[in-house]
């Protein structure tokens, strides 16, 4: 058996048979987490510096402390050197380094040196921070994805268990809640599962003055249904789920999903694996682009059915189910885990519009994971593949998100092309309800080259107000931050200011929010505040800044945030 390294939660080191070794004091734990999580080997004097900023001798208090960890890992020849060189014992299990393992053990739920407060330089303290919500984020996906793969599988108590780590480990997570409540209620135990709605539901109450969203206590539902007689199993599903999907396209969202619901509850009731299959994946689908707030429970249904497709053998339908899981996790901020399920969906994918939708959605995760140029090689693949299928929102949907991409890498001339591409055929297929983002954008591109702000007003608070009329908090989010731009550029900062908050408390009203647009709402805000000599509220954003885009794999704005804190801590 090798030695171990726990970082998450309380820190220890274990010897081969297990017994835990001592190591004394806050500080060699916070040198031990620094040295294993670098990505490159750390000088002696950088390190000295970071954690011993107070020492008459850093660089002895640094040999000190990595004595006390050579003696703990028994191990003289470890962490050596100038860069210093962790050269671990052969077989070492550090535990952070395994989180992307795929058996994820329970006891890895940890927060990273809990209870370890060094004290240190600035430049240390928003490392942790950094560290800290970036290993929060690689957890918390863990813990939602072997939740969902226990519900796929069946494994009801083995998903019960990992949900209820998500409900300790963010209590004021709706998803969190959604997931057990769901994981409860396939196990049979409705009147837990209704028991736990009830108690989150005075929770959230208590102490945040507003009850969760209904998806919640949807997710503790039985459905009940039953067919007329003399009527096929097969015709009475696809009835139902072409009565739910027109009634989705006519915007009667309730009874879309009412519909599908019934479908999937008859498929299942007749055993009929492919119609099953399928209506899982519509009423999934549905649930994550027609509903706001019930990714999670779409995510579920979209799971199972990827299982039931890939054990019967029906590629398509698994290909689309990886897609749309692909989009929740993306959307979500969760790029290592929309990663895996848009390569497995792309193997599987063989038609045109198939790949098309894969490759859309691959784009939209890598762009904002900061592989902007890949990103958009996937969107132009997207865009051609959608137009040989003749699939036309296919294709509105890459020109507008890929407009989006074209904005990050400020090629702005590209951007300007794509969406005023994309609003042409907006026009044409009359697909209205998409209307405001690749307004918000365009706008926003025709500020950064200096267009009259006065030129753009009128057509983006007309994106602003259909945004409302649609009740898309996205829309509304994006308009709204377009909005606070132009009133920067005519130098009305207060009014910038109000703006960005409206954009912000707009993007997380509901819990399947955007994360890389509330990103980009909380770095304009963080800038705005340092231009108004506002450096408290600079501060707390950047702090708030750095939690969202850890989470969200968004380098770019941790470093630009964190380098923020580390030149007002310094001050």
């Amino acid at each position: 058996m090798a030695p171990s390294v726990k970082l998450l939660g309380k820190p220890k080191i274990c010897d081969a048979d297990g017994q835990e070794q001592l190591v004394r004091g806050h500080q060699a734990w916070a040198v031990l987490a620094r040295l294993l999580l670098s990505k490159m080997p750390m000088d002696r004097r950088t390190l000295a510096l970071e954690l011993f900023p107070e020492t008459v001798d850093p660089l002895g208090s640094l040999r000190w402390c990595l004595a006390s960890l050579r003696r703990a890992l028994n191990s003289p020849n470890s962490l050596c050197g100038d860069p210093i060189d962790s050269n671990l014992p052969s077989g070492t299990q550090v535990d952070v380094w395994h989180l992307e393992q795929t058996h994820f053990q329970r006891d890895n739920v940890g927060y990273l040196l809990e209870g370890i407060e060094p004290r240190c330089s600035p430049e240390f303290s928003t490392w942790l921070l950094v560290e800290r919500e970036r290993v929060a984020g690689q957890v918390g996906e863990r813990i939602r994805q072997e939740t969902l793969q226990a519900l796929s599988a069946g494994h009801h108590d083995r998903a019960i268990q990992f949900a209820e780590l998500g409900v300790r480990r963010e209590s004021f997570d709706e998803s969190a809640h959604i997931l057990l409540v769901k994981s409860l209620a396939s196990a049979g135990r409705y009147e837990a599962a209704l028991n736990h709605v009830e108690a989150t539901e005075r929770l959230f109450l208590a102490e945040l003055g507003e009850k969760p969203s209904a998806a919640l206590r949807s997710a503790a539902r039985r459905t009940i249904a039953s067919p007329p007689g003399g009527v096929t199993p097969e015709a009475v599903v696809n009835s139902l789920l072409e009565s739910g999907l027109a009634a989705l396209a006519a915007g009667a969202a309730d009874a879309g999903i009412d519909c599908l619901r019934r479908a999937a509850s008859d498929a299942e009731r007749f055993k009929a694996p492919r119609l099953l299959a399928k209506a899982l994946l519509e009423l999934g689908t549905a649930l994550v682009h027609s509903v706001k707030g019930y990714d999670d429970e779409g995510a579920i249904l979209l799971r199972r059915s990827t299982e039931i497709a890939r054990q019967s053998g029906y590629e398509d339908i698994a290909a689309t189910c990886l897609r749309e899981l692909g989009y929740v996790e993306a959307l979500a901020g969760r790029r290592p885990a929309a990663a895996a399920y848009l390569t497995e969906g792309l193997d599987l994918a063989k038609a045109p519009d198939a790949l098309a939708g894969v490759s859309a959605v691959m784009g939209f995760n890598l762009v904002d994971w900061g592989r902007i140029e890949e990103g958009l090689d996937h969107y132009s693949l997207s865009l051609d593949l959608a137009r040989s299928a003749g699939n036309r929102r296919r294709e509105i949907w890459s020109l507008g998100l890929g407009g989006w991409g074209f904005l990050a890498a400020d090629r702005l001339d590209e951007a300007d092309r794509w969406l005023a591409k994309c609003l042409d055929l907006v026009e044409d297929q009359r697909w209205i309800a998409f209307r405001p983002w690749p307004v918000a954008l365009l706008c926003e591109s025709k500020l950064r080259q200096r267009q009259a702000p006065a030129q753009l007003r009128s057509s983006l608070e007309g994106a602003f107000a259909l945004g409302c009329q649609l009740g898309d908090p996205c829309w509304e989010a994006a308009a709204a931050r377009t909005l606070a731009l132009l009133h920067e550029a005519e130098n009305e900062m207060p009014l910038a200011a109000d703006w960005l908050a409206e954009a912000r408390k707009r993007c997380v009203r509901e819990t399947d929010k955007y994360a890389a647009l509330l990103v980009k709402i909380l770095a304009d805000q963080m800038a705005l505040k340092v231009r108004l000599g506002q450096p408290e509220q600079a501060n707390a954003i950047a702090r708030e800044l750095v939690s969202v885009a850890a989470r969200a794999h968004m380098d770019v704005y941790v470093n630009r945030a964190a380098e923020f804190l580390g030149g007002t801590q310094r001050g």
